[in-house]
């Protein structure tokens, strides 16, 4: 998902486990999800909220416990809603969108001082980039043309998005990576020119991509789809929004042929394209070098993102930094299968 967090937070003590306990106790009790908790197990994968597999004598649920930073932020709680109006209507038009529960119309819940979501628990599973095959590509292709395909009611109060602009000056966040001694420091600096042009240009091509929008999912990535053989199910829709739908077809094929772990097949990439090409009926956009470059925007935000908790005296410092250099690798991998990637889009369209 792409997400924004201009402050963080002070380093707070972390929660315990009887803690998490009571509170999911509290909130399964309180809305009739069951009499008796059986089993609590955190599900490992999340990288900016927390997700349990709870089991009650009624039914198994996937209870996703929302990252307090990113809910503070102005206009978090609207997103949420927003999202989940975004996959009730996918889900009404064929898609298997996953859909959290609603109780007395609400679908994040307090308890406390935290906030939760609730979801039916599915047994299926994502995978990894090894285990994608063709078929997984082509049904990725056919599911995101069928979302683009919907005809989305506009929803109230939900404004055009904003004019993208660049992300950041890297200046600030060199400097508190040396004094912090921090193991992408020398990256970051090596990247520097190369940042600071794919901050402008990223910036630049989403913005000459805003003529034709259509609502997305935004974050169709695999760790986005759980599967039962070939069936997918498309989880975490809280980046959906309008975003160009050529866009994100090129933002998507990327991650399905490995893109992200720098081991891009070309042959799954024309798959995943070709697919959606076959089904799609709307007009696709043939700005090759823009959908290129427009791929690489929401890359930076979530570097960005992963940069100011990187220095944040908070629990998710380890992971931000993990995450950082992943994102400096992916970047300049992106930039070196430029010409290859926009080959494939001007033979496929």
């Amino acid at each position: 998902m792409v997400l924004r967090a201009d402050q963080m937070p002070h380093k707070k003590p972390k929660m315990n486990k009887s803690d998490i306990k009571q509170k999911i106790q509290k909130l399964i009790s309180q809305n009739n999800l069951g009499a008796q908790i059986i089993a609590i197990q955190k599900v490992s994968g999340g990288l900016s909220h927390k997700m349990y597999r709870v089991q009650t004598d009624k039914a198994d649920f996937a209870i996703k416990q929302l990252n307090p930073a990113i809910m503070r932020k102005k206009g978090a709680y609207r997103n949420f809603v927003f999202s989940e109006r975004v996959a009730r209507i996918a889900k009404q038009n064929g898609i298997n969108a996953v859909c959290a529960l609603q109780f007395r119309g609400k679908v994040v819940l307090k308890v406390k001082d935290s906030l939760f979501m609730v979801f039916k628990w599915i047994n299926a599973q994502t995978l990894t980039a090894e285990q994608v095959e063709d078929r997984h590509c082509e049904i990725i292709g056919q599911t995101l043309a069928k979302i683009h395909n919907i005809t989305f009611c506009k929803p109230k109060n939900r404004q055009r998005k904003i004019a993208a602009t660049p992300l950041f000056d890297l200046t600030d966040f060199i400097e508190q990576a040396k004094e912090q001694n921090k193991p992408f420091a020398r990256l970051l600096q090596n990247d520097l020119p190369l940042l600071t042009q794919l901050n402008n240009r990223s910036a630049e091509a989403t913005n000459d991509l805003r003529g034709a929008l259509t609502v997305g999912h935004a974050d169709l990535d695999r760790k986005n789809v759980m599967w039962q053989n070939f069936t997918p199910f498309l989880i975490d829709w809280e980046s959906s929004g309008l975003i160009n739908p050529t866009a994100e077809l090129v933002q998507t094929a990327w991650y399905w042929a490995g893109g992200d772990v720098e081991n891009l097949d070309l042959r799954k990439f024309e798959t995943v394209i070709k697919s959606y090409v076959k089904e799609y009926m709307g007009e696709l956009c043939t700005a090759y070098d823009d959908l290129v470059y427009a791929n690489m925007h929401p890359k930076l935000d979530w570097l960005k993102y992963n940069l100011q908790r990187a220095f944040a005296q908070t629990e998710a410092a380890n992971i931000a930094d993990a995450e950082v250099v992943k994102c400096l690798k992916e970047l300049e991998y992106c930039v070196d299968r430029f010409d290859s990637v926009t080959k494939v889009l001007q033979a496929c369209f």
